[in-house]
């Protein structure tokens, strides 16, 4: 079963680094790190140069499970997670790959993020409600680390996430 991991973070080792690395203890992931690829914005007129982003695309839907990580940075993703979802706005606008965009129906997605926070900011997380419901998809689980006084994820909201990520 494929767990793909979109990660983007501006530090690499920071937190939700940290964070992946301890769910990967009790899971098999395959993690992206998107902010190395080249994913051209999205444009009305759907004319993109060869980039990265339809081989993502084809990971995505091979993908049984679909987890997004990133620290949470003025109340949002980073802003490639942002630049990333943006562009799948053109699976539903191109006819011919409409198909690509239902196929995200029913894919159970979840959310890893960190922040100084003690709660997940509700904002980050309407997000992607928002987005996932769009495009149909089910939205399991989230997990969320408070790093205000450094990186502490507690065992009992590990293996909450761990049961429904193992579903």
């Amino acid at each position: 079963m494929t767990k793909l991991v979109l990660f983007s973070s501006a530090n690499k080792q920071g937190n939700t680094a940290q964070l992946i690395e301890e769910v990967a203890k009790h899971h098999s992931l395959e993690v992206i790190d998107i902010d190395a690829l080249t994913i051209t914005p999205y444009n009305y007129q759907n004319n993109y140069p060869t980039d990265d982003f339809y081989p993502l695309v084809e990971k995505i839907l091979a993908a049984d499970k679909l987890i997004f990580a990133s620290p949470v940075y003025w109340h949002a993703p980073t802003a490639t997670i942002k630049a990333l979802i943006d562009r799948i706005t053109e699976l539903t606008d191109v006819k011919a790959l409409k198909i690509k965009a239902r196929s995200l129906a029913h894919k159970p997605a979840f959310v890893m993020a960190t922040s100084a926070s003690d709660e997940l900011c509700p904002i980050f997380n309407g997000f992607f409600e928002k987005v996932f419901a769009y495009f149909d998809m089910q939205y399991l689980a989230h997990l969320h680390v408070s790093c205000r006084e450094g990186f502490n994820l507690e065992d009992n909201v590990l293996a909450k996430f761990n049961t429904v990520l193992n579903k």
